[in-house]
């Protein structure tokens, strides 16, 4: 959420060439696990109900998420599959994972994402 800011502005720049799709995925510090203190806004038990995931994924959407935003299955199968607790961003073109980014927070960064993006428009172009 702490870049949630970069990662709409990355979105706003590329959605004419590119589907921006986050999936809500576990908590990463539940109140019922690994709490951080003074994120009362954002702070949750662990989701038991795919009901409750989607009320969480609303938070996310309400601070104005761009973008296709969907939830992960109770049984985290995106989760494991992406690495991605809790963030990560990925692009995958004809199917086939082409870029992955680092884990969240630390390595979390869309500027590589946005510098992967415009490099493969610019190869793009010239190949045309």
């Amino acid at each position: 959420m702490s870049k949630l800011g970069t990662f709409n502005v990355i979105v706003d720049r590329f959605s004419h060439v590119a589907d921006f799709l986050t999936v809500y995925v576990a908590e990463a510090h539940p109140l019922d696990e690994w709490a951080l203190l003074n994120h009362e806004k954002y702070s949750r038990h662990q989701h038991t109900t795919i009901e409750e995931r989607i009320t969480a994924a609303k938070v996310l959407e309400s601070e104005g998420i761009r973008g296709a935003l969907v939830v992960d299955s109770l049984s985290n199968e995106g989760l494991e599959i992406y690495a991605a607790l809790p963030e990560r961003m990925y692009v995958l073109l004809d199917g086939v994972v082409r870029f992955r980014g680092g884990m969240g927070p630390m390595m979390y960064k869309p500027e590589e994402i946005e510098k992967w993006i415009e490099k493969h428009i610019k190869r793009a172009a010239v190949d045309v």
